[in-house]
């Protein structure tokens, strides 16, 4: 007749596994831990890829959360491993979770640190320049109401100390910033952009739209036809200290990247 087994071994065995089971569970946790993250960065790629359509077919996505993207660009929308909906910071360009401790927070506050974030729109850049004929003169000029540049950006824009002055000044400081940010650039080389632009008659001769235009007023005292639609180009200025986008720490706009002027 076998011998069962008595209290004390059964009282050994279960020791022997509760230490088994507690050296073991760090490793599961961390384990469900990566799962879990490795599940919000493939969710926060695919309602980028779905929001950089959007931009591109409907314009700028204005909704804090993705529930608009459902049926056209996204299958349902996903909920984070932690339980949350994933949140669209449209200012940053950016979509993300709120992490393991579910505080959506603001983007670039400390309440962030544990967010998991994925951008949507590329870096900050200046990706068109359009001339519009405000006179309909169809010449570059400024009779009677001033022609304008619209410089328009892949991001939104922080709203800069120097971009301030850019916008509210009407005197040599206006200028001094305008001439550390851009340039234009011809054939016959690179011209002082404060002998086109207009930033002394009034505080807003510069204007910025949606936070992603910048609009720059032909000066009446440029000479005539002060740049080429169709050839000569617009470019940021290395340190130019005045464009940066709304991320937590800031990046500066891409510089020395000509952008050819068009017609609007």
């Amino acid at each position: 007749m076998k011998r069962g087994f008595t209290l004390i071994e059964l009282l050994v065995v279960i020791t022997i596994l509760a230490v088994l089971a507690g050296a073991a569970m760090p490793y599961v946790q961390s384990y469900v831990e990566e799962a879990r993250l490795a599940k919000a960065k493939t969710d926060l790629e695919e309602i980028a890829r779905a929001l950089m359509v959007y931009e591109t077919r409907e314009g700028e996505y204005t909704s804090g959360d993705v529930s608009i993207l459902t049926g056209r660009y996204l299958n349902k929308a996903p909920i984070d491993p932690w339980g949350k909906a994933y949140a669209v910071s449209t200012s940053a360009g950016y979509v993300f979770s709120g992490g393991p401790d579910r505080d959506l927070g603001l983007i670039n506050t400390d309440k962030a640190n544990d967010n998991i974030m994925y951008s949507y729109q590329p870096p900050l850049a200046l990706v068109s320049v359009k001339w519009v004929d405000k006179n309909n003169s169809g010449a570059v000029d400024s009779q009677n109401v001033n022609d304008e540049l619209h410089l328009l950006f892949s991001r939104k824009l922080a709203t800069s100390d120097n971009l301030i002055k850019l916008m509210t000044s009407s005197d040599t400081l206006a200028e001094a910033v305008l001439a550390s940010c851009f340039a234009i650039t011809s054939q016959y080389g690179s011209d002082k952009i404060a002998k086109i632009i207009q930033v002394k008659e009034a505080s807003n001769d510069v204007r910025v739209i949606a936070s992603r235009t910048i609009v720059l007023k032909v000066s009446k005292y440029a000479s005539s036809e002060p740049f080429a639609v169709g050839s000569d180009t617009v470019s940021v200025l290395d340190n130019h200290k005045t464009l940066y986008d709304l991320a937590k720490d800031k990046n500066a706009c891409i510089s020395n990247q000509p952008v050819v002027i068009l017609p609007q």
